[in-house]
Order: C-alpha cells, then structure tokens, then sequence
C-alpha cells in the first residue's frame, strides 16, 4: 500500500474528527448536549478509523452519532418543555435495543432516520423560544442535512456511492459539532475563538509529530503496511486526545506521584484551569448588555458559583466592584465575584432572625442559597446529609417534598433577575 493524498486526507479528516469531539468533551461542560455531540463526533471517528484500517466501515458504528445527536436534541429543549423528561427517557431506553435491531436488520434503522428528521421539527420549535435563533436556525439546516445523510448511508439503498456518503455524514457532524461549540460558548458567556483555535493548533502540531516517525518507517520500508497504517491512526488518536486532555492527564499524574500533598494537588489544579480558560475570558462591558441578557448571565455565574475557572470567564468579572479593585490575578478576580454574588443571595433573605422559613417571601433565598450557595442537591439523592446542619437538612426535606424540580427552576430564574438587578446598580 502506497501513500496518497486521498490516505493523506482521509489521515488529516480523522485527525480533525477525533479533536473536535474531544475538545467538547474536555470543555467538561454540565450541558448533555454538548457531551453528546461531542461523544457522536468520537464514534463517527472511530468509524473513520475502521474505514481506514479495513477499507470498509461499520454501518453499526456510523448509527451511534446519530443515536448521540438525537438525545443531543432533546437536552437543547427548554427545561420547562412538558415532555421532555419523558422524551429523554424514552430516548435513553430504546438506545440499546434499537441498536441491536439494526444490526439485525439495517431496515430498523428508518425509525432513527425518521427520529432524526423529527430532531429537526424540535430544533424549530427551540427557534421560537431562543436567544440564539441564528444559531438555532443553522442548526436546523444541518439537521436536516444530517438525517438526509444517515438516511442513505445506513439504509440498504444504494442510492449514492458510499464513498460519496461518508465525507458528506461527516461533514454534517463536524457543523454540527463546530455550532453546538459556539452556542455552548455565547450561552456561557465566553470568548471561544482563541481558544478553540489554539486546542486545534497544539493537537495538530503534537499529533503531527507524532505521524511523521511512522512516515519515517514507511519511507525506511519502501511500502505501508497494515501494522504500521494502524500505528499511524493510533499515534494520530493518543496525540490529539494527549493534547485536548492533558490538563485532566497532569492532574491524574499529581494524584499519582504526590498523593500526600492534596491541597498542593487542588491548588495546581486549579491553576491549571485557570490558566486554559482564560483565553476564554469575555471581554465584553457587562453594563452594554441589555437587561435580559444580564440576567441570564446573571444565571449562569450564580450556576457555576462552585466553578472557580469557569466564573473566571463571565463577562460579570468585569463588573466595577470587582474591576475597581485592581485585581491582577484570575483566582482573585473569581472569588470576587463569587463574594459578590453570595452577597446579592444573601440580600434576598427576609429580615429577622430565622435562618430558614418556608412561606412565599422565603422562596427566592431558598431557591439560590441552598442549591448553590450551601450546595445541596435535593433531587439527586446524593446529598451527604452527615454533613449537613440542621438547617439544611430541614431546607433539603422541604425541597424534597414540597417543591418540585421545574418550581425550583423557575424560582432561581426569577432569583437570579432579582440579583441581577442589584448588581446592575451596583457602580
């Protein structure tokens, strides 16, 4: 076997491939749908890769992205859609057995062409209802175009040439991929062009290096082999997921090596963190942003009171409070933030002398100050209650038996415009 440039391609496609869905993974978002997407994009490489090393793919392996995007869907619904937690549910059971029905029979898989298709009418409906409609409108483009692929690689018509239909489903991914990044991005308030472009340059250029000793072998030998065509796709893998992961991969090595230094270990990790989000860092005046805009962003910094690094990238650190105090360091910036933050919270609580109550006046402060502040987690059962006072345990039990999810969530949302319009005031 020789080396092209259609191989040369094919290298530098799968290369791409494999970063992209890392890098969303590595963003270590708490959005389903971003981690969905990204996990698409990495079977959608693995199947690259088989294609690669055996001349052939996996119709089995190229049907996991689109089982990925369609949950990927479901989770970009609003929260207070009525059946979208019984959506995401039915989407999660039938994952498997679909699965193993199209390898049965590839005729199965018209019930997740027709999913997909109908991915498209939900991602229409968002439209109506989102802050983003360009975003959201591109995205229904490449939906449609997405299912259409899926639609004539999986099925057994033979409508188009297959080598036709690989680029083409794995063009439709990657806009897929490249547009749930920037959502991601504009949703959280964050600057993503620089540090998506220099994640892309580092995993090139490590990967590349990586490549060019195979290259090296094979121009020693005079031809590629089979070992040597599937070391080239492994050292391109291992090089670019190195690279997109190496934050993660340097902390498992400080916990390896250094085991009795824990709190050395937290304080690099968080340095660590800071250090690549803060090509991150929006440099947007918060006080040229309409009022919905700041609430939001409000909301989402309330949300990651608990996330050092990724509080640092609000454009809310960018407030006069903060900004007036000519802080330098990032770490500082973000626990001033936080302290600002905590203090609108704790604004919210009704005068006196109780530290909790449970009629409507206490609603708000409950709603944002448990959850985030304390850190409680009433709905998923894994709250350390031998942690906990008696104060939160008397706010956990309330939430648990009196306040149901989507109240909750419609309660921060007012709290957070509340906060939101005092830290507006606040020059």
């Amino acid at each position: 076997m020789l080396i092209t440039a259609s191989l040369i391609t094919n290298l530098f496609f799968f290369g791409f491939t494999v970063w992209l869905g890392a890098y969303l993974l590595a963003r270590n978002s708490k959005k389903m749908t971003v981690r969905l997407t990204g996990w698409g994009l990495i079977f959608f490489a693995v199947a690259l890769a088989i294609e690669l090393i055996q001349g052939e793919s996996h119709s089995g392996v190229l049907l996991l992205p689109s089982l990925c995007w369609i949950g990927a869907t479901l989770y970009l619904l609003p929260e207070e859609t009525l059946w979208r937690r019984p959506a995401i549910r039915i989407w999660a059971l039938a994952i498997l057995p679909l699965f193993i029905l199209t390898l049965l029979n590839p005729w199965f898989s018209v019930i997740t062409v027709a999913a997909l298709l109908g991915c498209v009418i939900f991602i229409g409906v968002i439209l109506s209802r989102s802050q983003f409609k360009k975003t959201i409108a591109v995205l229904t483009v490449i939906g449609l175009f997405f299912g259409l692929s899926t639609g004539l690689l999986i099925l057994p018509l033979n409508w188009f040439p297959r080598a036709w239909m690989v680029p083409a489903l794995g063009i439709d991914l990657f806009m897929l991929g490249i547009v749930i990044t920037l959502w991601d991005a504009f949703d959280e308030g964050e600057s993503i062009r620089s540090h998506l472009i220099r994640s892309w340059i580092s995993s090139f250029y490590y990967a590349g290096a990586l490549a060019v000793f195979v290259f090296l072998a094979v121009a020693i030998d005079g031809e590629l082999t089979l070992g040597n065509l599937t070391a080239l796709v492994l050292l391109i893998t291992f090089g670019t997921l190195a690279q997109t992961f190496s934050n993660l991969i340097q902390t498992a090595l400080d916990r390896l090596t250094m085991s009795h230094e824990s709190a050395l270990n937290d304080e690099r990790e968080i340095l660590r963190q800071m250090a690549d989000v803060l090509p991150r860092l929006s440099i947007v005046d918060p006080y040229n942003i309409d009022e919905p805009e700041f609430a939001r962003l409000t909301r989402r910094a309330i949300a990651n009171l608990g996330d050092l690094p990724k509080l640092s990238t609000s454009p809310l650190i960018n407030l006069s409070a903060i900004a007036t105090q000519n802080m330098s360091n990032p770490v500082d910036r973000a626990h001033a933030l936080k302290s600002l933050l905590t203090e609108g919270i704790r604004r919210l609580k009704p005068k006196g002398q109780a530290e909790f109550g449970i009629t409507d006046e206490w609603r708000y402060y409950n709603a944002l100050y448990f959850p985030y502040v304390v850190g409680l987690k009433p709905y998923t059962h894994r709250s350390d209650r031998e942690s906990l006072d008696e104060t939160s345990l008397q706010a956990l039990a309330w939430f648990q038996t009196s306040v149901p999810e989507r109240t909750l969530h419609n309660w921060q949302n007012t709290a957070a415009r509340l906060v939101a319009n005092d830290l507006r005031n606040k020059k």
